[in-house]
């Protein structure tokens, strides 16, 4: 096993539910409220019809923020964290807030929730513990984990109808703990820890005495190569930066049986796993950008993937360690048409009382891709809140030359006139 794909053992194993949190430590599920007498809804593939619309939104929602991010340097994003994460905020959204966030999602009332249920127990069917996806050797066959849950202050009390739908969608419940302070801060990290197998160790979300709630949803993939790579193949071998320059990375080769297409330049590679998942990669025309990867062109080339008659392929893949860097999604959301920040002034009473909207928002993700196969996590945490000041009607920033005046107001007579073009004193 490479140390690339080494990762720390998780916490302790999912436990019942308990007493209130308080403290870092021990059981991250101990606390854990959820509705009495609701299961969460099980829902086969085929019974949800707008699965399709939901996974096209889901591609359009990743490829929009993969976008935002800078260019710099690299950048990894998981969509489906996302996209649970805000079906889990738009179970309390209520008016035009919830049309605008079924629209991002793709589907309506059941329809939506069907297809989120579906496609989280289609993943689900691969679930398996966390310390055995980030132990010393890759699992025998894939895991991917899926987590969710919502972490309220301790005064806060959310309304009955919004725990049971994420329950009956989510599968998830309820944890209380001081937002506002350090060991709250530990509880949100303890849960994140436990479900990325120690990927990712600390929350996002900053403390503020303006939190009422922090939504999290954590994804957790461990999966070995239906044909690993030769680690005698791997070797440096030359990366042209985005800058022209070249520099040599640690590449691995192979040639094999994988399915190939083209589409508008953009050439694509389908690497199996011992079963039920893939990856594609995907090589734009020189001097494009992948982010500019739009969803219709990923569609269209997974389509092709799916049609393709696989035939010896020569490839070099450059080893992978991503992240985990935070991403702020503050913007994003804006970008995807959910319109719940503070100044949108949002309707997300179904949640719980007060003038609630969106005050943090962030993901972290790790990607690691080695010879035996690939090890990735991610959380997305939504921090709902109250804004601590009314939002201004207007806004001006005196951050550029500008001009004061003194008068007297009944005459409007202008007694002093000042350009100040610079303020430092």
């Amino acid at each position: 096993m490479t140390p690339l794909l080494r990762a720390g053992l998780a916490g302790l194993i999912l436990a019942g539910t308990l007493a209130v949190t308080g403290c870092s430590g021990g059981d991250p599920n101990a606390g854990l409220l959820r509705a009495d007498g609701v299961t969460a809804r099980v829902v086969p593939v085929a019974g949800a019809p707008a699965l399709p619309d939901v996974v096209a939104a889901t591609r359009r929602i990743g490829t929009t923020t993969l976008a935002l991010v800078p260019r710099e340097g690299n950048a990894v994003v998981s969509p489906s964290s996302l996209v649970l994460a805000l079906g889990m905020l738009t179970e309390g959204a209520r008016g035009s807030t919830l049309a605008a966030l079924e629209e991002a999602l793709g589907a309506t009332g059941e329809d939506r929730r069907d297809a989120l249920a579906a496609l989280r127990g289609a993943l689900l069917a691969h679930d398996g513990d966390p310390a055995a996806a980030t132990g010393d050797e890759l699992p025998d066959r894939p895991i991917v984990h899926l987590a969710g849950q919502v972490v309220t202050d301790d005064d806060y009390e959310i309304d009955a109808a919004y725990l049971d739908a994420l329950a009956d969608v989510f599968d998830a419940g309820v944890q209380r703990t001081d937002l506002a302070s350090e060991a709250g801060m530990d509880v949100l990290s303890d849960w994140i820890r436990h479900h990325t197998g120690g990927l990712i160790d600390r929350t996002a979300i900053e403390p503020t005495p303006d939190l009422r709630l922090v939504l999290q949803d954590a994804i957790l993939f461990a999966a070995r190569w239906q044909t690993p790579f030769d680690p005698n193949a791997t070797a440096p071998r030359p990366f042209t930066l985005p800058d022209g320059s070249v520099v040599d990375t640690e590449t691995m080769a192979a040639m094999e049986s994988f399915g190939y297409a083209e589409v508008d330049g953009w050439r694509a590679v389908r690497l199996p796993y011992v079963e039920a998942l893939h990856t594609d990669v995907l090589l734009p025309p020189a001097g494009t950008d992948p982010a500019e990867a739009t969803p219709g062109l990923l569609a269209e080339l997974s389509g092709a993937l799916d049609a393709a008659t696989p035939g010896m392929v020569a490839l070099s893949l450059p080893t992978l360690d991503l992240g985990p860097d935070t991403l702020d999604l503050l913007d994003a959301l804006a970008a995807i048409g959910a319109p719940v920040g503070c100044a949108d002034a949002p309707d997300l009473s179904g949640i719980g009382p007060g003038d609630l909207c969106v005050l943090q928002a962030a993901q972290q993700a790790v990607l690691r891709v080695a010879e035996e196969g690939t090890l990735a996590a991610a959380v997305t945490e939504i921090g709902v809140g109250e804004a601590s000041a009314p939002m201004p009607d207007h806004e001006l920033y005196l951050d550029r030359p500008f001009l004061l005046t003194v008068s007297h107001t009944a005459t409007d007579w202008p007694l002093f006139l000042a350009a100040v073009r610079d303020p430092r004193h």
